[in-house]
């Protein structure tokens, strides 16, 4: 008896200092999502390689392209463009930053705009993605959980 009472007390301890006792699943205040975007002033939005992924983003050049009744212009692919109502926007690439930047648009046919002001020919810009780089710069700006963060 004297045996098995020190068996079951040896047991005990040994649980109590295994750690066993303690739950190990993460509460939400231990989870911290790692966002997929960055914003800061002046640089623009950087993406982690998930984020620019999610939202399927490539760049290309700024390059001249020949516009029926024109001739030939400085222009990018009708994608590169974002409309909103502040006005016309390209996203240009520096590095891993993507800062949205202001144009002003020309002519216009069926696969690019003409750029009149605020790109140079040789400018690396957004070509894909950049509606999804637009919701993302939103979300950086604003706060919140991006769709792209894993939730």
């Amino acid at each position: 008896m004297k045996t098995f009472l020190l068996l079951i007390l040896s047991s005990l301890i040994a649980f109590a200092v295994s750690g066993c006792n303690e739950s190990h699943a993460a509460t939400k205040a231990q989870v911290e999502a790692t966002p997929a975007s960055i914003y800061k002033t002046g640089h623009g939005l950087q993406l982690t390689p998930s984020g620019r992924a999610f939202i399927g983003l490539k760049t290309g050049e700024v390059a001249n392209h020949a516009m029926p009744g024109v001739g030939e212009v400085t222009a990018v692919p009708v994608d590169a463009l974002l409309r909103t109502v502040k006005g016309d926007f390209v996203y240009v690439a520096n590095g891993e930053w993507f800062l949205r930047t202001p144009v002003v648009v020309g002519a216009i046919d069926r696969t690019h705009v003409e750029i009149k002001d605020g790109l140079y020919e040789g400018d690396a810009i957004v070509i894909q993605g950049v509606k999804g780089l637009s919701l993302a710069e939103i979300q950086a700006l604003n706060g919140g959980i991006g769709c792209a963060d894993g939730h």
